[in-house]
């Protein structure tokens, strides 16, 4: 979408705005995702031709588990611990990260999930950390992800913002901005102020803008389905907004694994033309504590198979639960995982 690295989300929300949802287009898109995910299924796990690398192309770490936000379309479980993940934690996951071939595939690695991830107290060590294991990756010859952050921005204080900029490890950065204008706005992120947010915005752009190394931005715009996917409803202030950064992406809302009910997705008729899950085959979450769960729509920590503190990555991707997942998915049958079996994403 900016000239980066894509990914699945971004691949179909760049065709929603173009064809729209429920069109026979539409379908086919979605046919052919499920088409690639039968490839993936048969050449890394069915028959094992690919031995040397992971299905996984992204992976998410989550720096702390909770927010400052109550968005309305949002599942996280804001009375479940709140846990900051430790510099040891992050350390002990970039070591194995990089010491094994096997993940060479990962293309992105986003810094963030469920939690805000500004609002970890120590987020420059946090960065620092990220930093030490991309030089060391290059140190090696080793191809090392794109390093990605998404932000509520509501906490991009002066700061923070420096903080980001000086640290030189971000390949892109992206703020969540819902609605439409800004009424819409602080209803749909609750708690959030337009004034604060559109102060941080002016001026993380206008220090990034002036920096040495300009990060280049984005900005997600979740809309209501009454609303058309383009720009021309949104009010002044809104689009004066997205102009700011390099690129935007409009969305319509998803039901977070069915834990958010949306009234547009009641009636949605079953995906029978869909085969399997992109997310489920290319993604992996690292949680502040280790565990690590097989997908970001998962914000409450439901579908963990394994802590990084205790096993390796690599063993965790091969966990017997994910495999029996993406089989399920293979043979039709999502009816059978709990965590998947409401979901409207995949």
């Amino acid at each position: 979408m900016f000239g980066l690295q894509v990914n699945s989300f971004e691949f179909k929300n760049f065709f929603v705005q173009r064809i729209g949802k429920s069109t026979f287009v539409w379908r086919m898109v979605e046919f052919l995702q499920g088409v690639s995910f039968s490839i993936d299924y048969w050449l890394y796990y069915k028959t094992n031709l690919i031995k040397s690398k992971s299905s996984i192309t992204e992976i998410n770490i989550e720096f702390v588990s909770y927010c400052n936000l109550r968005c309305t379309l949002c599942s996280l479980d804001h009375d479940k611990p709140k846990i900051r993940m430790s510099e040891e934690t992050l350390k002990h996951f970039f070591e194995d990260f990089i010491s094994d071939p096997h993940f060479r595939s990962v293309k992105t690695i986003h810094l963030y999930n469920a939690g805000e991830v500004l609002l970890h107290p120590r987020l420059e060590a946090m960065l620092d950390i990220v930093k030490l294991y991309k030089q060391k990756a290059k140190e090696k010859g080793i191809f090392f992800p794109q390093i990605a952050l998404l932000t509520n921005a509501i906490v991009l204080n002066e700061k923070n913002s420096t903080t980001i900029i000086n640290s030189g490890v971000l390949d892109y950065i992206r703020f969540s901005m819902d609605g439409g204008s800004k009424e819409m706005f602080e209803v749909m992120r609750e708690r959030a102020k337009w004034d604060v947010f559109v102060k941080n915005i002016t001026h993380f752009c206008e220090l990034n803008n002036n920096s040495a190394r300009k990060i280049p931005t984005g900005i997600i715009t979740l809309v209501e389905y009454k609303n058309k996917l383009n720009t021309k409803w949104m009010s002044e202030e809104f689009k004066k907004l997205l102009s700011m950064v390099d690129g935007y992406e409009l969305r319509y809302a998803h039901n977070w694994g069915g834990e958010v009910e949306i009234e547009e997705l009641k009636n949605k008729k079953k995906k029978t033309y869909k085969v399997g899950c992109s997310l489920l085959m290319h993604q992996l979450v690292l949680l502040p504590n280790g565990d690590i769960t097989v997908c970001c729509a998962d914000l409450n920590s439901k579908g963990v198979i394994g802590n990084v503190l205790n096993e390796s990555l690599r063993t965790i991707y091969n966990k017997p639960q994910r495999k029996d997942m993406l089989k399920k998915f293979m043979q039709g049958k999502k009816k059978e995982i709990d965590l998947c079996k409401d979901c409207e994403t995949f």
